[in-house]
């Protein structure tokens, strides 16, 4: 999404605003040329890291007022010649700047939504999240979102007026277009699959659900005989072994394929392939898996409290129940179930870029505000 987020700035900009993009990770310079973005790689100091650990003692505020210290990478954004920086992911990188104005992001809440997750409540990840957003989000010049629900509730916990967030839909990846994907049966070749599986491409996270797709397989299998094939893609960031425990104990090693992280030109491949996507997360209230089944014309199963994105283009399920996601994963094999879904899919996309076309108009709108406001100091 930040990828996202990258071109569409580089697209409203023209003709409006200069635009620059710094990435601190030059691995994305390779990415960001292939959608004709042109960007520098820069190295956060120590001292930048040291500012923004610091921003929140009430005794190094009080020195930092007198001292007027400005890190390396402000200053070399001021070098630039920058009035405003736009942060497209996350992140404490505003926390070290002492005089440029910001626009970050907000994706989730969910620590606060779903607390008892272990990549949320352990070892102090709540609360560094809370006060990373608290301290974040209150001296923003605007903060995206990616629904309105988020926006509100951002608000309302932080304190925040409502005119600095902005609801900014998701959009597919960049990297689905075909001028960037590998064909779709060259994929099948490379991971050795057959065509027909459901695709679940999340990473290994608890809150991501897996388990509860495996609980369905092993439903199938025993009360109706059924043995779909699911592929799983994506990074493991502590749970895959708790997932790869549970198949081999339920005897699913041969319905089930991890293909670990995938390489973006390889994932329109996996999805054309697939006889459905497979979403139970408990994370949202949004996602980019289903807008990327639905302009694919790939049918969506997904969480039913995340009903806000899917409208009526999924078959929705509880993400506690096995049995529901079971049924559903039965229903998808039904070709006119697919065509209604296929077809809903692609006029939820539709209503989601209007959306996102007024939010755009809403965005230029503030940039044009700031620009005007910007001439009152040097």
């Amino acid at each position: 999404q930040s990828l996202n987020a990258l071109v569409q700035m580089h697209r409203l900009s023209n003709n409006r605003f200069l635009f620059e993009v710094f990435t601190t990770h030059p691995n994305n310079l390779v990415l960001l040329s292939r959608l004709g973005i042109e960007a520098t790689a820069v190295r956060i100091s120590v001292f930048d890291s040291f500012l923004h650990r610091l921003s929140n003692n009430s005794l190094w505020q009080s020195l930092q007022t007198r001292l007027k210290l400005v890190g390396s990478l402000e200053k070399r954004l001021l070098l630039h010649g920058c009035d405003l920086v736009y942060f497209v992911t996350p992140s404490n990188l505003p926390f070290a700047l002492q005089t440029l104005n910001y626009v970050t992001t907000l994706w989730d809440l969910c620590h606060r939504e779903s607390p008892e997750f272990p990549e949320v409540r352990r070892f102090n990840m709540f609360s560094m999240r809370d006060n990373g957003n608290r301290n974040r989000l209150g001296p923003a010049l605007l903060t995206l979102t990616e629904s309105q629900r988020l926006a509100d509730i951002a608000s309302r916990c932080y304190g925040v007026e409502h005119e600095r967030f902005l609801a900014m839909p998701l959009s597919p990846s960049p990297f689905l277009q075909p001028m960037h994907a590998v064909k779709a049966e060259d994929v099948l070749i490379k991971y050795s699959l057959d065509a027909g599986y459901y695709f679940y491409p999340a990473q290994f996270w608890a809150h991501k659900n897996h388990i509860r797709i495996l609980q369905a397989l092993v439903i199938l299998r025993d009360k109706f005989s059924r043995k779909p094939y699911v592929v799983f893609s994506g990074k493991d960031y502590g749970n895959l072994g708790h997932i790869q425990g549970f198949i081999s104990s339920n005897m699913l090693d041969s319905q089930v394929k991890i293909l670990g992280f995938v390489p973006f030109e390889d994932m329109r491949g996996l999805f054309e392939n697939a006889t459905a996507v497979v979403m139970p997360t408990y994370f949202g209230p949004t996602n980019m898996p289903p807008l990327e089944a639905w302009s694919l014309g790939i049918p969506l199963i997904y969480s039913s409290h995340l009903v806000e994105q899917a409208g009526n283009a999924a078959l929705l399920v509880d993400p506690d129940s096995a049995e529901e996601l079971a049924t559903a994963m039965r229903q998808c094999s039904d070709a006119k179930v697919r065509d209604k879904l296929i077809e809903a899919g692609h006029q939820r996309l539709a209503e989601i870029s209007r959306q996102r076309t007024s939010a755009e108009e809403k965005l230029c709108i503030e940039l044009d505000k700031y620009s005007i406001r910007r001439m009152c100091w040097p």
